[in-house]
């Protein structure tokens, strides 16, 4: 088996994130061999190369063969198994990130077996992944373009399983509108200027939103803001008023209690808490 994963990036950093790499990896598989029952923190997807194994995940069980692809979410217990008699050999990625949700979620819609999709060549995949691991050191530059080697990748298992265009135009709503505020999350911006930004009703927009990433307009927007202001927080020295006009607020004592009511501390405490326990690290 040949693997590499990033350890350049700090994990917490990854995971407030938009869109980051994380692992990759070939291997040729023993008959029968198996990893499982398990969950992780992270998104992955496995193409099979060649050979033949199962996926078992949310009590069902997918055969998987050649030219085939499985995605795994963060946080689902899964168990994969190689055939005993044609074990199969696969490459994967793994990613994370808040964006990283929505693409993954984008596509497992691509397919009736949302876990399981077909692909035209596992090998095309697997000669990228080489590329990945074919990086060494931990630089900057390993970083960024391992990165940008994902960034290629899943652009083009994108582009080839059609989530480009999708045909249900409802689908692309909730997209543009997640777009919208996270071009425009640091405005004084209510659901309702989204909805007339992407041409729909507040309702309309909030029923597909909830359909498509399992949660409300609102609920996203305030974890875009959280994210946002917990970097700067962390990263820059910015007051506490500047940091709550860079998120949309214009009363710092609004903001404040926002904080305190997603986090459960305020800004400052955050900060100085969460400095003195990257100094122990």
């Amino acid at each position: 088996m040949r693997e590499y994963t990033d350890k350049l990036t700090d994990r917490t950093k990854k995971s407030i994130s938009d869109f980051v790499f994380y692992n990759c990896g070939i291997e040729q598989c023993k008959p029968g061999q198996f990893y499982g029952p398990k969950r992780r923190d992270y998104h992955f997807i496995h193409f099979v190369v060649r050979g033949e194994g199962t996926l078992e995940i949310q009590n069902r069980t997918y055969p998987i063969r050649q030219n085939q692809l499985f995605i795994v979410p963060a946080g689902e217990v899964s168990l994969y198994r190689a055939n005993e008699t044609d074990p199969w050999k696969y490459c994967w990625i793994g990613f994370l990130g808040i964006q990283s949700a929505q693409f993954l979620n984008t596509l497992m819609h691509c397919g009736p077996k949302q876990h399981v999709q077909d692909c035209q060549d596992a090998s095309y995949y697997e000669r990228q992944i080489e590329s990945i691991l074919n990086l060494s050191g931990k630089q900057v530059s390993t970083h960024l373009r391992s990165n940008g080697m994902m960034y290629s990748l899943i652009g083009t298992l994108l582009e080839e399983l059609g989530a480009d265009d999708p045909k249900d135009p409802s689908l692309s709503v909730p997209y543009q509108a997640r777009q919208y505020m996270e071009l425009h999350y640091h405005d004084n911006l209510q659901i309702s200027d989204v909805a007339a930004a992407v041409g729909v009703h507040a309702n309309y927009l909030s029923n597909v939103f909830q359909e498509q990433y399992h949660m409300s307009p609102k609920q996203y927007l305030n974890k875009l803001k959280i994210k946002k202001a917990r970097e700067l927080l962390l990263h820059t020295d910015h007051p506490i008023y500047i940091v709550a006009n860079s998120v949309g607020f214009t009363d710092p004592l609004a903001f404040s209690k926002f904080f305190r009511r997603e986090m459960g501390i305020s800004p400052s405490d955050y900060r100085t808490q969460r400095r003195q326990k990257d100094e122990f690290l």
